[in-house]
């Protein structure tokens, strides 16, 4: 019996002893989901020299996607991601199929893989599958998707503040959610986070990127009533513009209601006296 209680004792203490250290292994170990992030950095220059493979397997730099003026919106996804970077790619192509805008016309879109080991031909899938569900003529100029070297993505993913790490134990990249547009020179211009984005906050984006260039008198009004949140990524009414609009509209409806009014009361418009005839 006392021997039984001696080795339960030692067991037990051996628990004791070793529990700390497999605790402190394990807290120690580094979560990749630290070194991720999206950092908005307004702005920035992308490096327009860095060199990539486009989905035919031909050598291109990212400055010969910023053509005639138009601003691009960058997306770093990979394309055999099983979860997130799918949901993103489907979100853009979901908010671009409502915009009148087009890619290939008013706008490019560039797919750059954070995944070095990725081929064109898997980029290639992407692409033909992409096309065929926006459906519009010439998007196949302006819709790309690009793999490269580690130093190449790490690159453009350094300027627009896109933090992403590969996790060994499930295989995958662990990274954030969102796009980014950039002028037609290739600097930061707006940020949209998340995996579905707003319509309207994505076509004023573009818009605005391109200093005007796209879109219409609308567009260009609803600039003057919107202002981008860096904080929310959206498009936030400009209270006090929209104040000092409907102040104008204000002053402008009382002057003209007492000019209708003037007119309309009797005798204002009476004709001018005749002048009497001596007899």
């Amino acid at each position: 019996m006392r021997r039984w209680m001696s080795i339960v004792f030692i067991g037990w203490l051996a628990i004791w002893l070793l529990a700390p250290v497999g605790v402190f292994a394990q807290g120690s170990r580094p979560n990749p989901a630290d070194s991720v992030a999206f950092e908005q950095r307004m702005g920035e220059q992308v490096p327009l020299d860095a060199v990539f493979v486009d989905e035919q397997g031909t050598e291109v730099r990212l400055g010969q996607f910023f053509v005639a003026g138009q601003p691009v919106i960058l997306v770093m996804s990979y394309y055999e991601c099983p979860m997130l970077c799918s949901f993103v790619r489907e979100g853009v192509l979901a908010a671009l199929q409502q915009i009148t805008l087009n890619a290939g016309r008013d706008f490019q879109v560039v797919n750059i893989s954070i995944d070095p080991l990725e081929t064109p031909m898997m980029a290639a899938g992407v692409k033909t599958l992409t096309l065929q569900r926006y459906g519009r003529a010439g998007a196949e100029q302006g819709w790309h998707f690009l793999t490269g070297s580690e130093e190449q993505i790490r690159r453009v993913a350094d300027a627009i503040g896109f933090k992403y790490v590969y996790d060994e134990t499930i295989d995958q990249y662990a990274h954030a959610a969102g796009i980014v547009v950039l002028t037609p020179e290739g600097k930061t211009a707006r940020y949209f986070f998340g995996i579905e984005f707003n319509v309207s906050d994505l076509r004023l984006g573009i818009v605005e990127a391109s200093a005007g260039k796209v879109g219409n008198a609308i567009d260009q009004f609803l600039l003057l009533c919107y202002q981008y949140n860096p904080v929310t990524g959206s498009y936030t009414p400009a209270i006090m513009t929209i104040l000092r609009i409907a102040g104008a509209l204000t002053v402008i409806g009382i002057i003209t209601m007492i000019v209708v009014l003037s007119r309309s009361t009797p005798g204002g418009n009476l004709p001018p006296p005749r002048e009497s005839v001596p007899a």
